[in-house]
């Protein structure tokens, strides 16, 4: 059975491992980022974490999800990624090409999860969809027609950017919008989401006010995608994913009021499925989706 090395570099966790063609995580390990020490200093870690792994299960090929914008061809690092020092202009393809004598692919690390969903989680067998991060930002990854698109420099599905209301959307309708406006309609310092969502759970008004106002603002810019690129799915991911069936009925209604009735049965909404491991899956579903068939059977 082909099997890759696979790295999902974030600003804080590197996780890495072994995942077999057909998705099965065969080996997954982490290490923190030490982003604090820069991006040569980080490409330094990933060699030295790949040689064993290289030399132990003889991977077909390396597959790589990393945080940032992501030019496919060289693996460039473009920008976005602020969270490491000096590793804009980084070319990770190259260098493990080199060091390896692998066929190499990178990927943005939402993209990657994008994929992840469409190979082994909520939106397997679907040819359009978006997957969606909700977290400190907004961010996601689209799939079109069964293809990544990434657009012009590598920029595609950068709509936590938008403006809505004359508020940049991912500023309010992200996790920690949501906590901002917790706070400052209660006052209390140190909340979280999981705090809020107990809140309302417990019936909390103003938190409840708080939350309905956030649900409401997040369907407007799912609703504004909805009729941009009229997906069959928009899978959702990212912390608030934990909170399940709730969650998923709450965002469904708040959308449908957002639409037209014509869009309102569409898209169909779900929660992310791929789990843990995401990144690391996309980022071989993306090397499998570069390299042909002959390329893999020359490995075995």
């Amino acid at each position: 059975m082909p099997q890759l090395l696979a790295f999902d570099i974030g600003g804080t966790q590197i996780k890495y491992g072994i995942v077999s063609n057909t998705g099965e995580v065969i080996a997954a390990h982490s290490q923190n980022t030490c982003a604090s020490d820069g991006g040569p200093a980080l490409l330094v870690r990933l060699l030295e974490l790949a040689r064993p792994l290289v030399a132990q299960y003889q991977p077909c090929g390396i597959a790589i999800s990393s945080l940032g914008l992501i030019e496919p061809k060289r693996g460039t690092v473009l920008g976005a990624a602020e969270a490491v020092p000096q590793y804009p202009g980084i070319s990770l393809i190259p260098v493990f090409e080199a060091e390896f004598g692998l066929p190499v692919t990178a990927e943005n690390d939402v993209n990657c999860v994008a994929l992840a969903e469409g190979w082994t989680g909520a939106a397997q067998g679907v040819q359009d969809y978006l997957a969606l991060a909700i977290g400190t930002g907004i961010g996601g990854g689209i799939v079109l027609g069964g293809h990544l698109h990434r657009g012009h420099r590598a920029a595609a599905g950068e709509w936590g950017y938008m403006n809505i209301g004359g508020q940049v959307w991912e500023s309010q309708a992200s996790m920690s919008g949501l906590v901002r406006r917790a706070v400052a309609a209660s006052g209390e310092l140190g909340l979280d989401g999981k705090a809020v969502f107990a809140r309302v759970d417990a019936g909390d008004v103003v938190m409840q006010a708080v939350v309905a106002d956030w649900l409401a603002l997040l369907a407007t810019g799912i609703a504004n995608l909805i009729y941009a690129f009229n997906p069959e799915k928009i899978i959702l991911g990212g912390g608030i994913a934990g909170r399940g069936a709730p969650f998923l009925q709450d965002i469904r209604a708040a959308v449908s009021q957002q639409l037209l009735p014509d869009f309102q049965s569409m898209t169909q909404i779900e929660l992310a499925s791929a789990g843990n491991h995401a990144g690391m899956l996309g980022a071989v579903r993306n090397w499998l989706n570069s390299n042909s068939v002959s390329a893999l059977k020359g490995s075995l």
